[in-house]
């Protein structure tokens, strides 16, 4: 079996290429390479510079030129071309690679009737876990600048609901309803239990045929 070592110092020097970058996918249909750059050039520029790679299995890597390029991209979405969402989430070094299907998906919420002592980046975290995976939180609520309500990236998985409210209990004992708002839902087959595509739209899906004796169904 043949391997390669790799040096520490390759791979900070490689996690430095792309430290300011981000990952994401269209969810439910694939936009044509050429005309990406062009749509988000006109709702990115005002950020900065950034550059577009496509890696396999219609997944983008969009490399900004700084951390406030990234973020103002990342904390202004969610974005969309031409009405197909874009899913995006932090590059982070030793990320696993993303696989065809789309079984999780990056979420933006909004977590509102928070306890003051849960405003911590443990306690929040433990909140959004209840939903996902946290991945990160917009800078308002690392520097709560505004504590009425908290803004977390999760990674959502297709199988999960998307509850409206997360309930917690206080050191006091007192039950609290923690209400949760999605910046948006994905469509999400029940069957396949992935995001790229809708129950109602499944091409693995039973359908109805009607013949001389009756109607049956019968799969594709």
């Amino acid at each position: 079996e043949s391997m390669a070592e790799m040096p520490e110092e390759i791979l900070v020097e490689g996690a430095k290429e792309w430290e300011h970058a981000l990952v994401g996918f269209f969810v439910g249909k694939k936009i044509p390479f050429r005309s990406l750059f062009s749509v988000l050039h006109k709702k990115w520029s005002a950020a900065g510079k950034f550059s577009i790679h496509m890696a396999e299995n219609g997944i983008y890597v969009f490399k900004c030129e700084s951390a406030a390029t990234r973020d103002w991209i990342l904390n202004n979405g969610p974005w969309d071309v031409w009405g197909v969402h874009l899913a995006l989430r932090l590059w982070e070094r030793d990320m696993p690679p993303i696989s065809s299907g789309f079984t999780k998906v990056p979420v933006w919420v909004k977590l509102m009737n928070i306890p003051m002592e849960y405003w911590t980046v443990q306690g929040l975290s433990r909140l959004a876990s209840v939903l996902g995976t946290p991945l990160h939180m917009d800078p308002a609520t690392e520097g709560k600048q505004l504590i009425s309500f908290a803004r977390v990236c999760v990674e959502m998985k297709a199988d999960k609901q998307f509850p409206d409210v997360i309930k917690t209990r206080r050191s006091d004992g007192t039950l609290v309803e923690v209400k949760v708002e999605y910046s948006w839902k994905p469509p999400v087959c029940d069957r396949c239990k992935v995001f790229d595509h809708s129950t109602k739209g499944c091409p693995h899906k039973q359908v109805t045929k009607v013949e001389a004796q009756g109607k049956r169904t019968v799969p594709d």
